[in-house]
């Protein structure tokens, strides 16, 4: 004859639907279970209809913490800044580390991942001197751009433009001890995501527009990605992908060598193709052409195409180029008018960046015992347009009725780097709480990164009640 425990809890409210197997007294209060009499419990929770905020993926934020407003603070996960070679070491040798120090420090205060490139030529620039001066007093080669009247003066400001020869010796050789210096300061600095190779090209997106200068040779592009390779060991580094038939094969080979790919003009000429080749290996980033207003205006948001094919909608962006991280009309006022002007679309794009997990059904029994292992079945999905790709594991805890984490117990069949997106997974997992007490608790699950401790720092998108990261499945007793 079965020995069965009766569990009686009343819950505050409950945010998820008990289905109970086995024998089923049970009582309704207020059109709740708040009391039953069970051998196991199938736990089907709600999906959330919020956003979901998680590392690795989600909305990028432009510019300072302090120029965000708070709305969109609340959804980003990420924030970004670029600057200039010139900026950062402005006499040779001598490196103002503090300027990028200061934004990494702010954005981990507000909680945030930190991202950045450093570029060597910049037509958005007010200076004339984005490389730094003291690169081509030593001899490397320069031209220089007339840009009068730009079409788009929302990105581009009028004036006399550097134009580096990208692959002059003395300027390759500078650049690479630049590099190598950066990367002894910022590689493997946990609070930044990923670095941008922006070393060739107007804003470093590997093209010679506007200037009307000839691309350097393809051989020449792989160099000044190979340096960053060489330098960064630790850090994601990515490269900014474009339409160059001859730079294809390059972006082949960055991503085969865990180079990521980005794509900096999405909406307008590109529909986030351009980074299929790192599709379900590394991480995709886009960037919008231009804010959200401008896109309006040109009616490219709608996907409207102008006489030069150029007007793609973001939503169908996302999923062609299965992003994980999209810049959220760059932030500040501009990302704000995004936010209230299409609520909606931001809430359901944030939660397809990447990876979106749910836990669609969790049975498992009412009664452990601490000295044999007990079975959970799982059913899980991944919601979003892509893999995981930071370390992360499905991990249970043991939780008193007072909230205290009485022992911490990792899946073993629980694989999120394995979840593919839009898929399904059923698992069978094994787990042992050792040595508890007898007694009654709650039955918790979460998703760790390595440094995590006891506190789960990567969220669901299910409306399971939340203790300190973790998702209360259920009242269990251990005996």
């Amino acid at each position: 004859m079965k020995k069965h425990i009766t569990l009686t809890f009343l819950f505050t409210f409950l945010l998820y639907t008990v289905n109970i197997v086995g024998q089923r007294p049970q009582r309704i209060i207020s059109d709740q279970i708040v009391n039953y009499t069970t051998d196991s419990l199938v736990i089907t929770p709600t999906l959330t209809s919020k956003a979901i905020v998680n590392p690795g993926k989600g909305w990028v934020l432009y510019g300072k913490v302090q120029e965000q407003p708070k709305e969109l603070l609340e959804l980003a996960s990420l924030g970004y800044v670029r600057y200039q070679w010139g900026d950062i070491e402005p006499s040779e040798g001598i490196y103002r580390w503090d300027i990028i120090d200061k934004d990494i420090h702010e954005w981990a205060k507000a909680g945030k991942s930190f991202a950045f490139g450093v570029m060597c030529a910049n037509t958005h620039s007010r200076k004339f001197w984005v490389s730094p001066k003291w690169v081509f007093d030593a001899g490397a080669k320069f031209d220089t751009f007339e840009l009068n009247n730009p079409k788009l003066n929302t990105l581009e400001i009028s004036g006399t433009k550097l134009v580096p020869v990208f692959d002059d010796s003395v300027f390759m050789d500078k650049l690479s001890h630049f590099i190598r210096a950066l990367a002894l300061h910022y590689d493997g600095n946990p609070n930044i995501a990923f670095i941008d190779i922006r070393s060739y090209g107007n804003w470093g997106e590997g093209h010679m527009y506007p200037f009307g200068k000839p691309d350097i040779s393809a051989t020449k592009f792989k160099e000044h990605i190979q340096i960053h390779r060489e330098a960064f060991r630790k850090t994601l580094l990515v490269i900014a992908a474009g339409k160059k038939q001859e730079y294809m094969p390059i972006y082949d080979w960055a991503v085969s060598v865990r180079i990521s790919l980005r794509v900096d003009g999405i909406c307008g000429n590109c529909d986030g193709s351009e980074v299929k080749s790192s599709e379900g290996k590394l991480p995709a980033i886009f960037e919008l052409y231009g804010d959200f207003s401008m896109l309006k205006d040109f009616g490219w948001w709608d996907g409207i195409k102008d006489k030069d094919g150029r007007g793609f909608r973001l939503d169908e962006c996302i999923e062609k180029g299965k992003a994980s991280y999209c810049d959220l009309s760059r932030g500040k006022q501009t990302g704000l008018k995004l936010l209230k002007s299409e609520p909606e679309l931001v809430t359901k794009i944030n939660n397809r960046l990447g990876y979106h997990f749910v836990l669609t059904e969790a049975i498992f029994p009412s009664l452990l015992s601490s000295s044999k292992p007990f079975n959970i079945s799982l059913k899980w999905e991944n919601l979003g347009v892509s893999r995981i790709f930071i370390p992360a594991k499905v991990s249970f805890a043991l939780i008193s009725t007072n909230g205290s984490i009485i022992q911490v117990c990792d899946a073993k069949a629980s694989i999120p780097d394995l979840w593919k997106p839009d898929t399904h997974v059923n698992i069978q997992d094994e787990l042992l709480f050792r040595n508890v007490k007898n007694g009654e608790y709650i039955l918790a699950i979460g998703i760790r990164q390595p440094n995590d401790e006891l506190k789960p720092s990567i969220k669901l998108g299910v409306d399971l009640k939340l203790n300190n990261g973790w998702y209360e499945l259920g009242f269990v007793g251990v005996n």
